[in-house]
């Protein structure tokens, strides 16, 4: 089970070794390792990659229940270890002796010769053990941190937020992996023809169940960045939350619509394909690197009228004092903590402090937009969080400081998760939305 001389677990503790000791990102360092994988292999290794990220707490408890000074020992043993650990734990379709004589022949390769033997004797004794057992209430912070393997600030601030009837579905939601959803290009194919075009490679599919008209899911593995599909603009890989935004904004042909924080382009182009190609869209991307990609996207779905910006938004609205917009989106840089389930190193990543800071970040981009509103214009406010600074509290701010007012837009959303939408504003929440954690409001200038 090798890709040329390199075996599989050997990728995954590279991978790991990527993510957690040098701060990597999980979905750009998978998508990197697991170039020239058949699709088998492929599956195998961004199962076990991301299921130790997703279980590092439970999978530390073990060890450290086996192993008197576990914490103590360097950084790469405790990766190897926990890639042997957690492929025993959870995954029983692979034969112990195999994890641990692949596992102990990654040890060798790449740990000191004192920890050949180590790792051997960890494992060996790990699959003789009983299953390890985390003992406690779910209301509990400490028993859920570990059980449900998140960061104990975190749970905290989920309990006391949603209450723990809530906490425990949104944990296990966490936990589970996101289904992959393709937003279908309707202004260039029909959902029916990509998914005949699917089935011809030989890639399962079906209609997502929130937008059965608009968005495709992939039952089969397949890199579709790999395909035709992707490549002529058809179809593009995007969470349903996300696809509500550009809904909810509401463009329409002719007006003058600012993206104010727009790679990687893809509800830039989508708001450029409601109006028809008529009009003007003007995004703001200050990062040269996601320019660029905001700038493929854009022309590979079709957008005809982007006028893109590689600056800041706050630098480039002052820039145009006699300017006004119809419409504005914020899809604000945020602690992306809605997007767990794709990218679990977060947990483990992220603290308070960070909540705080993207919170202010977006309180200033705000302020310099809103002035730039027309009277009677839209202005929607999206984040991949459900933190309270990044969401509710922002928009209580600016509707306290600045003339605006909430729009209703249940109606715009599915029957199925109209309930997650109240005055003007909608949370979305794994466990009952089937999609990221996701922040939308909707604000109207008053005259």
């Amino acid at each position: 089970m090798s890709s040329g001389s390199v075996s599989i677990r050997e990728k995954v503790f590279l991978a790991l070794k990527e993510i957690l000791l040098k701060g990597g990102y999980s979905h750009l360092v998978l998508k990197d390792f697991s170039q020239g994988l058949s699709p088998r292999d492929k599956k195998l290794f961004w199962e076990t990659t991301l299921g130790v990220l997703r279980w590092l707490e439970r999978i530390d408890w073990g060890l450290s229940r086996q192993i008197k000074r576990y914490k103590r020992l360097p950084d790469d043993v405790k990766v190897c270890l926990r890639m042997g650990y957690y492929q025993l734990l959870f995954m029983d379709r692979i034969p112990p002796y195999s994890v641990v004589n692949e596992t102990v022949e990654v040890a060798k390769k790449y740990l000191p010769v004192k920890y050949h033997k180590f790792t051997n004797a960890v494992l060996r004794k790990a699959v003789k053990l009983p299953f390890p057992v985390v003992k406690g209430i779910d209301g509990c912070e400490p028993y859920a941190s570990v059980a449900r393997s998140h960061p104990e600030w975190m749970v905290g601030r989920w309990r006391r937020w949603f209450g723990v009837k809530e906490l425990v579905p949104l944990l296990n939601a966490n936990n589970q992996p996101a289904p992959f959803t393709l937003w279908i290009n309707r202004y260039f194919t029909t959902l029916s023809e990509v998914r005949k075009i699917l089935r011809e490679m030989g890639i399962e599919c079906k209609p997502f169940e929130l937008l059965p008209g608009e968005m495709l899911q992939l039952l089969s593995g397949v890199d579709i960045a790999d395909t035709e599909l992707y490549r002529d603009g058809l179809v593009t890989l995007q969470d349903v939350a996300s696809a509500f935004v550009v809904k909810v904004l509401e463009p329409q042909p002719g007006e003058v619509i600012l993206d104010a924080c727009a790679a990687p382009g893809i509800k830039t182009a989508q708001i450029a394909l409601a109006m028809k190609n008529e009009g003007r869209v003007i995004a703001c991307e200050i990062k040269e690197d996601r320019f660029k990609l905001l700038l493929e996207n854009v022309k590979r779905l079709g957008a005809a009228i982007v006028e893109g910006v590689n600056d800041d938004v706050v630098s480039y609205v002052s820039t145009v004092e006699d300017e006004f917009f119809d419409r504005i989106l914020v899809d604000a840089p945020c602690s992306d903590l809605g997007t767990i389930r794709r990218r679990p190193e977060l947990k483990w990543r992220r603290t308070v402090e960070d909540v705080l800071s993207f919170s202010s970040k977006q309180k200033r981009i705000l302020d310099a937009v809103v002035p730039k509103l027309k009277v009677g214009g839209t202005l929607v406010y999206s984040v991949c969080s459900f933190e309270k600074e990044e969401t509710f509290d922002i928009v209580e701010r600016i509707t306290k400081e600045y003339p605006l007012e909430a729009v209703d837009f249940k109606e715009l959303l599915p029957d199925k998760i109209r309930d997650c939408c109240e005055d003007g504003k909608a949370l979305f929440l794994p466990h009952k939305t089937m999609s990221d954690g996701f922040f939308i409001a909707k604000l109207r200038r008053r005259g």
